[in-house]
């Protein structure tokens, strides 16, 4: 074994050290994973199984190690691979995003590795400039907040590039790298310019991006930015998000391993990245990252999401669903192609889908003993993307393509793929198969419909709204609301919640409009609901549900015969009042169907005969009158009064088709046993 000499780098860090590092403290809310965890957190993993590493520029007293007591990483197993080290307050602000307990996404035990930088890049891990491989990485994910200043040979630079693209290939971890802190610095080319690592700038676009200066020049970095405003403690936050999604995804079902892992991770953020909370985003079909936000802004939730719709296989015959991922094998010289469909009738939605692979690292060595030296090369297959409409199984139209001749990653985006059928293409245009990962990003679009536009006081029927989303049904969605209308909530309807959940499994939800019951003559109200706006879906901004609250009966019959100053006046309005002085109340004229402000009315009367020897009454009433009680009451002395079958009976009861009902009625007992007998109508309400 050739032992490694020393490697010294000059370093710089990605953030100038002050006193206290300035961290970003709702990042957790901007990437999504607030919601994740909301409707998630049950199933969400806390922690890969194999834990984390975490390299570090040195401070001036060769410190690298964040505080490892701090009750912040309470759970966390460190180990010092660099020897002895106390607090790097670099280190631990960065460790505070990637995996503290109270302030990263995977606040579960894990064991950390921590290293100097220059231990790691030497005889700690990578080995460079040595006759050796890189050691073994045992580690989930890397986190790499720190870059070198100038000075550093491109061979060397290189070569330490092509060792980490080797060990993340062979071992299956995920590396993020950090670029530079100001949008007019320079590009690192240490790390940053690596091919199987995921770089990291800021959402503010206040870092070096743009073109990789070596080892295949022309490729677009960052790959993703986050939500902060040094890259420091951007990075991590990626590595955090990378550690929920390794977890997830070495577990069953999906049981990811090797290269796999990294590939499939980088295309999930890359897709699930989101490009409207960025500043004017944009690629092309031979520059598949934007100049300076690379995918765009870091979305845990989307990336999720994705990962959690499933597994797709490229077929000729059976479509995948509208989002998934996948980690296949191209043939040489071949195609695999995706058939999706957008669901029709419902709205536009953003598409994304990331195309990721690996360069093959090939090394040798020559010489033995303390002469034996060892050389790298690479090579990087050409694959494409391309995005078609399809339909029965055959590609139609070219809508966006990816097609770029130096890097490996291919992005398609649109910013609203309109319902129909669609299918991915992946080219490999190499003369030898190519494993790669895809993952394609859509938001479910949802939609709301009055299915009972109804709402009534008498009976407190509710109006019911119904809440329809597409796509897949893994994982709850919630679906914030907007309220509005005519009707005032607590007041004539029971309030509204803001934001509702469709459960997992279920593709819609119900939201019941539930009316307020009074006593007033309002009419007829609205309530009109909306589906607001809001990252994780797509609805029609237009598309509003309308439910009618409808007042009691005898209300809505005040409401159009009385102005809004006599409603407010029970003198004139009320059930007892007699506005038309025609010595019938309000609510014998709404019984009755005659008006309560006309009294030429006498028609409408119920009418007492004798047939048969029987005293009977006969009386008209409207249809509508549902909220009343007619009751035919008897009484031989006008003081004691009797309703039921032994004293009274109805006859008939005739629709005369006008929304009117006459009802005949009668007393039981002859005039010839009870000469003496007296029918009334009572009406109640």
């Amino acid at each position: 074994m050739n032992t490694p000499r020393s490697i010294k780098l000059r370093f710089a860090f990605l953030a100038a050290l002050t006193t206290a590092w300035p961290l970003h403290a709702d990042w957790k809310d901007e990437i999504g994973y607030t919601r994740l965890q909301l409707l998630a957190g049950g199933e969400l993993p806390t922690a890969p199984s194999n834990g984390y590493t975490q390299a570090e520029a040195p401070d001036g007293a060769n410190n690298y190690a964040p505080e490892t007591t701090d009750t912040n990483f309470s759970g966390r197993v460190f180990s010092l691979k660099s020897g002895t080290s106390s607090a790097n307050e670099h280190a631990q602000a960065v460790a505070t995003n990637f995996y503290g307990n109270a302030t990263s996404l995977l606040p579960g035990n894990a064991a950390v590795d921590l290293y100097n930088a220059n231990n790691w890049i030497g005889a700690g891990f990578l080995g460079a400039t040595s006759s050796d491989v890189p050691l073994t990485e045992s580690r989930a994910v890397q986190n790499h907040s720190w870059i070198s200043a100038s000075g550093n040979t491109e061979s060397l630079v290189v070569e330490i590039n092509e060792r980490l693209d080797y060990a993340i290939n062979l071992d299956g971890f995920v590396s993020v790298i950090g670029v530079n802190n100001g949008s007019s610095t320079t590009l690192p080319q240490l790390l940053a310019q690596s091919y199987h690592t995921i770089s990291v700038g800021l959402s503010n676009g206040g870092h070096s991006a743009g073109f990789t200066t070596l080892d295949g020049s022309g490729r677009i970095k960052p790959d993703i930015v986050a939500p902060d405003t040094l890259t420091s403690f951007a990075t991590p936050m990626v590595s955090s998000a990378a550690g929920l999604l390794y977890a997830k995804l070495a577990a069953t079902p999906y049981s990811l391993t090797g290269a796999d892992r990294p590939r499939v991770i980088k295309a999930l953020l890359q897709a699930g990245a989101t490009k409207d909370t960025v500043s004017s985003w944009a690629n092309t079909s031979s520059r598949p990252l934007d100049l300076v936000y690379g995918a765009g802004e870091l979305n845990v939730y989307n990336a999720y999401a994705t990962l959690r719709s499933g597994r797709a296989a490229a077929s000729d015959s059976v479509s995948v669903p509208s989002r998934a991922w996948a980690a296949e094998s191209v043939a040489a010289g071949s195609t695999k192609t995706y058939y999706f469909t957008v669901p029709a009738g419902f709205a536009a939605t953003p598409f994304c889908a990331a195309l990721n692979w690996h360069r093959v690292i090939t090394t040798s060595t020559s010489g033995g003993g303390p002469f034996r030296t060892r050389t790298w090369s690479s090579s990087l297959a050409d694959l494409n993307l391309r995005l078609y409409t399809a339909s029965s199984f055959s590609l139609g139209t070219l809508i966006a393509e990816s097609a770029s001749t130096v890097d490996n990653v291919e992005l398609v985006y649109q910013s609203a793929l309109a319902p129909g059928s669609y299918a991915l293409v992946v080219e490999n245009l190499s003369t030898t198969a190519t494993p790669y990962a895809l993952a394609w990003h859509t938001r479910p679009s949802v939609s709301v419909t009055a299915t009972t536009t109804v709402a009534r006081e008498s009976d407190g029927q509710a109006g019911i709204v119904t809440i329809t989303r597409t796509g897949d049904t893994t994982l709850p969605l919630l679906v914030n609301l907007s309220a509005g209308g005519t009707a005032v909530p607590g007041t004539h309807y029971q309030a509204l919640p803001a934001t509702i959940t469709i459960a997992a499994g279920q593709a819609s939800t119900t939201v019941p409009v539930t009316p307020v019951g009074d006593s007033l003559a309002q009419g007829d109200r609205t309530v009109t609901i909306a589906i607001a706006a809001d990252f994780s879906l797509v609805r029609n901004p237009a598309q509003v549900a309308s439910v009618t609250i409808q007042d009691k009966p005898f209300d809505a019959w005040r409401f159009t015969r009385f102005t809004t100053e006599e409603l407010a006046d029970s003198a004139i309005s009320g059930d007892s009042a007699d506005p038309d002085a025609d010595g019938i109340s309000n609510l014998l004229e709404y019984a009755l169907g005659t008006e309560p402000k006309s009294p030429n009315t006498s028609t409408r009367l119920p009418t007492p005969a004798i047939d048969n020897a029987r005293l009977t009454l006969t009386y008209t009433r409207p249809t509508t009158t549902t909220d009343l009680s007619y009751t035919l009451e008897w009484s031989d002395n006008l003081s004691t009064w009797h309703t039921g079958p032994e004293f009274t009976e109805l006859i008939s009861s005739t629709d005369n088709g006008n929304g009117t009902i006459t009802v005949f009625t009668r007393a039981v007992s002859s005039l010839s046993t009870a000469p003496r007998q007296f029918l009334r109508l009572r009406v109640t309400r």
